[in-house]
């Protein structure tokens, strides 16, 4: 596909050669320091790790754009979930800082869409940050229409008030009584994979606003696949389960850990069945994870996590510990069809 020099091609990630992935890491790399100056940036190897490693339910497609000489302008990327809606596939596109408003946007945008369409898929899902403006920018002149909106947040752990997260874990049994916390550290054991898929059902039940998609249901299998590629990737997790009197999961929170970065720890998905929430259940299991990483990872001195601004009571506590919003994160959805008309 060429279009004013611009070359758009169809490469690799799962599958991509060493030069395909260093030239998407190179971009990506470009758009995360514009996000977050100052970061530390995901290594190259960790990088290909992870696109080579990715679980089998996703079925992923790329492209880079470049010009005529060679020279890297930006990829997309899009890519749907087996255990998730079959009508929806998610996407991105990046163009890097210095290349964008010569129609690359728009050239990357049109092989997403023509293989979103080409795979009978009626929705396209994206998102963009507050700290990246242009992402914005094509999402508007694309038609897109806001689905969510979510804060990005970062908790620092000197600051932490220690005796109420204390007395959050004493009071815990108090208000929940019979239910326990139960910790696992990285891959779970082949009798837990129904438990951790229990817990991600949960997170079904998140606020999803306008969001038009479907539930994510994985099955112990797939559970497994992705604690496979955990390890490949590099990554460190730790788990916390909730369970209720008669030892069901019935909740839990969740951590990793980046090699890369050994100072921060990445708050991941906490969710309480609703038939079991009002008992404080989130505080106690989300106040256990921080005392642990306090007690047995003590080089953490920052956690980072992102939660919609209509997920009130998960804010709630989040804002209670501490958390400061650093950047805005806005979930964009589109049909398809009316997507490809709004192209040039």
């Amino acid at each position: 596909m060429t279009s004013e020099g611009l070359r758009v091609r169809r490469v690799g990630f799962r599958l991509g050669t060493d030069k395909e992935l260093a030239d998407m890491h190179l971009v990506e790399s470009e758009i995360d320091t514009e996000r977050w100056p100052g970061r530390v940036p995901q290594p190259l190897e960790k990088y290909m790790a992870f696109a080579r490693s990715l679980p089998a339910q996703f079925d992923d497609h790329t492209w880079l754009a470049e010009t005529e000489a060679g020279a890297i302008v930006g990829c997309s990327a899009c890519w749907s979930d087996a255990a998730g809606d079959p009508t929806v596939m998610e996407c991105y596109v990046y163009v890097r800082p210095t290349e964008r408003r010569q129609g690359a946007g728009w050239q990357l945008a049109r092989a997403v869409i023509n293989e979103a369409r080409s795979e009978g898929r009626s929705r396209l899902v994206w998102t963009t940050y507050d700290s990246a403006p242009a992402g914005e920018e094509l999402a508007r002149r694309l038609g897109g229409r806001i689905a969510r909106v979510n804060r990005n947040s970062e908790l620092r752990i000197n600051q932490i008030d220690w005796q109420m997260v204390g007395s959050w874990i004493h009071d815990g049994p108090g208000r929940a009584p019979g239910y326990s916390l139960e910790f696992w550290e990285g891959p779970f054991p082949p009798d837990r994979l129904e438990d951790a898929a229990r817990f991600h059902h949960i997170m079904n039940t998140a606020p999803r606003d306008e969001l038009e998609v479907g539930d994510t249901v994985l099955a112990p299998e797939q559970v497994a696949d992705i604690d496979r590629h955990l390890v490949e990737a590099g990554r460190q997790r730790w788990t916390c389960f909730v369970r209720n009197p008669a030892g069901s999961c019935v909740g839990g929170t969740e951590m990793t850990f980046e090699s890369w970065e050994p100072t921060v720890g990445f708050q991941q998905n906490t969710a309480i069945d609703p038939d079991h929430r009002g008992h404080g259940l989130a505080k106690w299991a989300k106040a256990a994870m921080l005392a642990r990483i306090r007690s047995e990872r003590p080089d953490v001195g920052l956690i980072r996590t992102g939660n919609a601004y209509s997920n009130e009571p998960m804010l709630a506590i989040n804002t209670a510990l501490g958390f400061q919003i650093v950047e805005v994160r806005t979930e964009w959805q589109g049909d398809v069809g009316s997507l490809q008309r709004q192209l040039p």
